[in-house]
């Protein structure tokens, strides 16, 4: 998933910030700074570690980074000993910054400030237009956690070990070896999974400062942001967030309205959308990837399907579902002293599916395993407990932020969820990342506020993908029809964000890019093989035909096992023209090894960025 990036303005005190103002100069306060800024060199983000940057290694002096003490609960008085945890960030910062770009990379959990040294280190281009006028700022939820980067744990230090996604407590783990760690088909299964998340979650609840599980979500950060803001002299802000940070954005909007500037809000999860409509549009969204897979296949030569004819690898999956449900499939590669399960259920090949197609779903990939099942060997469905999302940061972040009605408290009432779905669930998958989820929020042990969808006058720039799956793209054209002068604009293709792509792709991104640094929005365009852009007002047209719109690099597709390159590159390789579009050049054959098997799991954690 790309980072992403926040920038923030400070907002003068008592002033409302007219939209005129986003042109302001930039600004500092000399007096009452609250920043410590810190030395860089003791903030390596672990996954930049690798480039073995020691005390003695140049950095430019563009990279800052900074800490700032915050109250833990901003419902009582600020206290430095009762009520104090510290924010951290780190910021790229040019001599002469026009305002504060602030970048959310989502997750929910992932660290954003990697971005701004990225950014510095010429390690990433995605926001190298803007870095001479912008300061760029990241941060994300867990900065709350006391440190600017957890030295032990890549998701931080909030929940100690806890996070880790290769922790399992024993309760939960009792549950995952009884009733395979995924879905509960009865009374007594669901109450099983209550009483198992319960203990992971009171397990969470050891923190230091004590307490703080209750204070991590979006309605605690945002006043960190502004806090942050407000420290850095800045009147308003501008935001880059994808995926969960497009939820972090609406609620900044809606609490700050003030001091919000040019907002960039891409692959959404809206406030107050209704669970059913979540789940039924995200079961919609994994059937039409499935014909995606489907239609990549009948332009790429090395499908395994390629020639049969369209249909080929939906008539594959049915025929597959059905031998599971039958009997569960073999799995040799999987099984004691591996990372997946042996056999392999319907069940696990639902989760699968809905696994193998999310953040940047690789088809060459998915068709390979279909074909590798059929003929045997169904490892690379085989369910991995080590890539459980539920026993991570993702738990306390995502459900101290959703409330769960009670009648969606019962085993009844949740499976009623994916009962009514079925309309949209042509190829019986059933499961769904926002169901899976739901099922952990039921567990939740502290009162969540009620959502309503955020309204407003903002001119904000919603963005979405045809064929997102995490964040299907009628959540998106929910929360963009709650703000009557904001623009939506919609990239045809797969992956789960936008922002960052770039090339074929890239369209939607530079379009981005432009009103973050002009604040001129895109201008209405209908071109449903690259780009359509709906201007205030306007309405959105039905989701395409998943045939319909070009497959391959242009989509943003991407591959573990295929080189994707485009026509022109393959024009200018061979001398001639490859009318099926984009080519898919086979990158090396694989075979069902336990490390090919491994390989698909690195692919699955990846997917494991779920909002």
């Amino acid at each position: 998933m790309a980072s992403q990036l926040l920038f923030f303005s400070l907002a003068l005190i008592g002033a409302a910030t007219p939209a005129s103002s986003l042109h302001v100069p930039f600004q500092r306060r000399a007096e009452n700074q609250t920043i410590r800024w810190l030395d860089c060199h003791t903030r390596i983000p672990p996954a930049l570690q690798g480039l073995n940057i020691t005390a003695d290694t140049p950095l430019p002096s563009s990279l800052q980074c900074g800490e700032i003490d915050v109250p833990m609960d901003y419902s009582k008085p600020f206290d430095p000993v009762a009520n104090n945890i510290t924010v951290g960030f780190a910021m790229n910062r040019p001599a002469n910054p026009q305002g504060v770009i602030y970048f959310h990379p989502g997750g929910p959990g992932i660290p954003a400030a990697p971005q701004a040294w990225e950014n510095a280190l010429n390690l990433s281009s995605t926001f190298t237009e803007l870095m001479d006028d912008f300061d760029i700022l990241g941060n994300n939820q867990h900065a709350r956690s006391g440190i600017l980067y957890p030295f032990e744990l890549y998701l931080g230090r909030v929940f100690q070990r806890h996070t880790h996604p290769l922790y399992v407590s024993f309760i939960y783990r009792i549950f995952l070896d009884a009733h395979r760690g995924i879905s509960p088909t009865s009374e007594e299964e669901y109450n099983a999974y209550q009483v198992a998340m319960r203990g992971f979650l009171a397990s969470c609840n050891n923190t230091t400062p004590p307490g703080l599980m209750q204070f991590v979500s979006t309605a605690e950060f945002i006043q960190d942001m502004d806090t942050v803001r407000a420290a850095l002299g800045y009147e308003i802000i501008h935001f880059d967030g994808v995926s969960y940070g497009t939820f972090v954005a609406a609620a900044y909007v809606a609490r700050f309205p003030e001091r919000v500037g040019r907002f960039v809000i891409d692959a959404v999860i809206p406030h107050g959308m209704a669970f059913q409509e979540m789940i039924s549009d995200q079961v919609a969204a994994t059937n039409r990837l499935l014909l995606r897979s489907d239609s990549f296949c009948m332009t790429d030569p090395t499908c395994p399907f390629y020639g049969q004819g369209k249909g080929s690898v939906v008539k594959a999956w049915e025929t597959l579902l059905a031998q599971a449900i039958e009997t569960p499939l073999a799995a040799p590669s999987c099984g004691p002293g591996t990372l997946c399960n042996a056999p392999v259920t319907a069940t696990d090949l639902r989760f699968a599916v809905a696994a193998s197609f999310r953040s940047d779903p690789d088809f060459p990939l998915f068709n390979f395993a279909l074909n590798q099942s059929l003929h045997g060997n169904a490892s690379l469905f085989g369910y991995q407990p080590v890539f459980d999302i539920r026993e991570t940061v993702v738990s306390p972040l995502l459900c101290s932020d959703f409330p769960i009605e009670d009648s969606a408290k019962t085993f009844e009432g949740f499976n009623n969820f994916s009962i009514n779905a079925q309309p949209n669930d042509t190829a019986s998958i059933i499961y769904t990342q926002t169901w899976q989820l739901l099922l952990m929020c039921t567990a939740w042990p502290f009162e969540v506020p009620a959502q309503t969808p955020v309204t407003s006058s903002k001119e904000i720039l919603w963005m979405t993908s045809d064929f997102d799956l995490n964040l299907p793209t009628e959540l998106t054209t929910f929360a963009w029809q709650q703000t009557p002068n904001s623009t939506l604009l919609v990239r045809a293709g797969d992956g789960h964000t936008s922002i960052d792509l770039t090339g074929p792709a890239g369209s939607a991104a530079a379009l981005s890019r432009n009103f973050l640094r002009t604040g001129s929005m895109p201008s209405p365009q209908d071109n449903t093989q690259v780009v359509t852009v709906i201007p205030p007002g306007g309405t959105r047209p039905p989701v395409p035909d998943p045939y319909d719109v070009p497959t391959g690099a242009v989509a943003g597709d991407v591959s573990v096992i295929e080189n994707i390159i485009t026509s022109s590159e393959v024009q200018n390789a061979t001398g001639t023209t490859d009318t099926t579009g984009d080519h898919k050049n086979g990158g090396g054959k694989v075979h069902g090894t336990p490390e090919y098997t491994v390989l698909l799991g690195l692919f699955l954690a990846a997917a494991l960025v779920v909002y």
